[in-house]
């Protein structure tokens, strides 16, 4: 697998300003800031230091920072993804900080869920416990009852 900048590729056109079929697991850094669609297919997409990985179906896009290196291949094997490179200036400031704190409670959000399943959990299993001892408790009381 090797890593290059969309801006170095010889890409087939397909759509302004440039396409490529994805036949297997590609590496890219982006030259400068835009969008990376799928024009045709799914396609997985990981990009370095994000915790998500993406899977993007047709008319889908995911932004990448200048210097972003993501890694990419087509959702099924043998079902190739057809991508498309849009460069743009980069964005308003305030939308890069909105995407990542979006991101950063997207992440705190997951992990309050794993924290609530495991305190539900317990509590589940204390009532289980409980439960248990009291019906116990009930079958001790019968048979003293009946003696």
């Amino acid at each position: 697998m090797s890593t290059h900048s969309f801006a170095a590729l010889s890409l087939p056109q397909l759509g302004a300003p440039s396409s490529l079929a994805l036949p297997g697991v590609r590496r890219w850094v982006a030259a400068e800031a835009g969008w990376i669609a799928v024009q045709a297919g799914r396609a997985w997409l990981t990009r370095d230091g994000d915790f998500d990985d993406h899977v993007l179906a047709t008319g889908e896009s995911l932004w990448l920072e200048r210097g972003d290196a993501v890694t990419v291949e087509a959702w099924r094997q043998g079902e190739p993804a057809w991508l498309a490179w849009r460069p743009q200036p980069s964005q308003p400031l305030a939308l890069v900080f909105a995407g990542r704190l979006a991101r950063a409670v997207a992440r705190g959000a997951r992990g309050l869920a794993g924290r609530l399943l495991v305190l539900a959990r317990s509590a589940e299993a204390s009532a289980r416990r409980a439960q248990g001892s009291i019906c116990a408790g009930d079958s001790i009381a019968s048979a003293g009852a009946l003696q």
